[in-house]
């Protein structure tokens, strides 16, 4: 359909200068969503993408004047560890995980923007922690990754997990934008949903494997690049993941979640049926 006249579409590079687009749009309020979502062998290429990327973001909005920046950040800040606060809440430490870019990146942007909210304090800065993103227009989304039509189980592990539905994370966006308002704050739908339900719920089979056997698979596989779905790692995200409290959310913004993390995961499970 046509597109409504507010929008305007610029394909760029993130690396390149964004300063003159900011400008001539007269932009108020800037999100970066820019991220290299998926693992990847390509440390370096990820890197300036997701840090050097976010810096020259950050000089484009300083030299435009821009009022409002939000940042989608991950609740893979938080790291997965069994010692993990159930929930966490945003004064949680962050521990990224080791030999995972993706949180230790996170991790990095989210330095660099407390940095540079200090020596720009007529800026206001917002950094949502948001739990995977999921719905019925999600399938290239990170968490959609996990629907493989055989879904692995780690032995001796069925975590409950929490989702976001994709309209409920616009709809948060929204909010802030519209409110502007400044600070750190985790997102996730209502609920948890366990992993085996998961599976249950898509109708998928699932193959349980014992740790050491899978972690030596994926690091092996990872290593001589067969797959790049994971390093070994990223399976402390299925025997841990992070949950994350909403209640700063919920009580400084009076925000309500329309779906619940079990809702996000069927809404997506439909679509694709």
């Amino acid at each position: 359909g046509d597109s409504p006249s507010k929008l305007r579409f610029y394909r760029q590079d993130i690396l390149k200068p964004l300063a003159d687009i900011f400008a001539e749009n007269e932009v108020d309020s800037a999100i970066n969503l820019v991220f290299a979502l998926k693992p990847t062998h390509d440390a370096t290429g990820a890197r300036q993408l997701d840090i050097d990327g976010a810096l020259n973001f950050l000089e484009a909005c300083r030299q435009a004047q821009v009022k409002h920046i939000l940042y989608l950040s991950s609740h893979t800040v938080y790291g997965a560890y069994p010692d993990n606060a159930q929930p966490l809440n945003e004064d949680s430490p962050l521990r990224p995980l080791a030999g995972f870019q993706y949180s230790r990146d996170k991790v990095e942007v989210e330095r660099i923007l407390k940095d540079f909210a200090a020596s720009h304090k007529d800026i206001c800065i917002t950094i949502l922690r948001s739990c995977p993103v999921i719905g019925p227009n999600a399938a290239s989304s990170v968490a959609a990754v996990m629907f493989k039509p055989v879904m692995i189980r780690v032995a001796g592990y069925d975590p409950p997990m929490q989702f976001v539905h994709e309209d409920d994370l616009i709809e948060v966006i929204i909010t802030f934008l519209s409110q502007m308002k400044a600070g750190i704050f985790n997102v996730a739908g209502d609920g948890e949903i366990r992993y085996s339900e998961i599976a249950r719920l898509s109708g998928r089979k699932t193959i349980t494997l014992l740790e050491r056997l899978l972690s030596s698979l994926m690091g092996f596989s990872w290593k001589l690049r067969l797959q790049s779905e994971s390093p070994a790692s990223g399976l402390e995200f299925i025997k841990y993941p992070p949950i994350v409290s909403t209640e700063k959310l919920k009580s400084e913004l009076g925000f309500h979640f329309r779906h619940s993390s079990r809702d996000a995961v069927a809404s997506f499970v439909s679509a694709r049926r």
